[in-house]
């Protein structure tokens, strides 16, 4: 499933007038993320435009973005570059229609997640985030921005531009990311390794079921403080098997975390909170989800040629 084109930036381009801007889906610190169709086919594509200004004062991570995008092939759970155009303002990635909406949007319409819900969308990162490993890669900026929700209530990752190869033993020692989802041995500035996934990960759970990250602070100052120190307080909503995965992955001693042991990913998939997911049914796609989201505003029936505003460089993580 993974494409050697990893760090190959020659993928299929097109030409930008193959494109017809539809509708502007958000915005952000990058660029927009837009609807469009392909004249060619006549189908919906979701585009990341991104400022020619960015990708030239953050190649490194456009470059990353694109090149991890462009290598995952077929694999269910990660969002894949089909091609890419530019022109003087703008990169163009294409990929799929595929995306209603961000993770944290859903979290912020609708609050605290149920556990059978948290469950199946974490189950899916899981697996990506098993994927990524496999191949050598990083992940390093986990946070439901950075997740996206199908029409049909599953997930995908994306947001790669702070992804890196280092391999299954290596580590490595750059500060990225955002700060609450920071693990403390890159707050410290301590060599880290893929395990920095797996607290992400856990943040992500804590989140998704009590709306809320479990470390925050005024500043940031003030919340590495209490990353470094493992000081959060766990929910009381949270159901005995929950509040123990999380303990185990929001763990700031490497030697105990989960995911980082001898059995590696595979001490969380065989977490007794995880006992109801059947894996091989999640990855095939044959499970229903528990939630289907009602909001299609990225799906509109008609659709109105859109440009986008030049030097307009925000963009909302994708």
């Amino acid at each position: 499933m993974y494409d050697l084109r990893y760090g190959n930036p020659n993928m299929d381009v097109i030409p930008v007038s193959d494109l017809v801007f539809a509708q502007k889906l958000w915005t952000g610190s990058f660029g927009h993320v837009v609807l469009a169709r392909h004249c060619a086919t006549g189908e919906l594509k979701t585009v990341k435009a991104v400022s020619a200004r960015v990708a030239s004062t953050s190649p490194r991570n456009v470059n990353a973005d694109r090149n991890v995008m462009a290598a995952m092939g077929t694999f269910p759970f990660t969002v894949r570059l089909e091609c890419w155009a530019a022109d003087a303002e703008w990169l163009y990635f294409i990929m799929p229609m595929v995306s209603i909406g961000t993770l944290f949007e859903l979290v912020s319409e609708y609050g605290r997640l149920s556990e059978n819900v948290v469950r199946f969308f974490s189950a899916q990162i899981l697996l990506g985030v098993e994927f990524l490993h496999a191949t050598g890669l990083v992940h390093r900026n986990l946070k439901p921005e950075n997740v996206l929700v199908n029409v049909n209530g599953y997930v995908r990752l994306s947001g790669f531009g702070e992804s890196k190869l280092i391999g299954r033993a290596s580590r490595t020692y750059s500060l990225c990311g955002t700060p609450d989802y920071m693990p403390p041995e890159m707050v410290g500035f301590r060599g880290y390794g893929l395990a920095v996934d797996y607290w992400s990960l856990g943040i992500m759970l804590y989140e998704m079921a009590a709306a809320r990250p479990p470390f925050i602070g005024p500043d940031v100052g003030v919340l590495f403080g209490r990353i470094l120190r493992g000081e959060y307080r766990m929910d009381n909503m949270f159901s005995p098997p929950l509040r123990n995965l999380i303990q185990n992955l929001v763990q700031t001693d490497l030697t105990k975390r989960l995911g980082n042991l001898k059995n590696g990913i595979s001490d969380i998939k065989n977490h007794t909170w995880y006992s109801a997911i059947n894996w091989l049914q999640i990855i095939n796609q044959k499970t229903e989800s528990p939630f289907r989201p009602t909001n299609t505003r990225f799906l509109p029936s008609d659709y109105v040629e859109l440009k986008l505003r030049k030097n307009d460089n925000e963009f909302f993580d994708f």
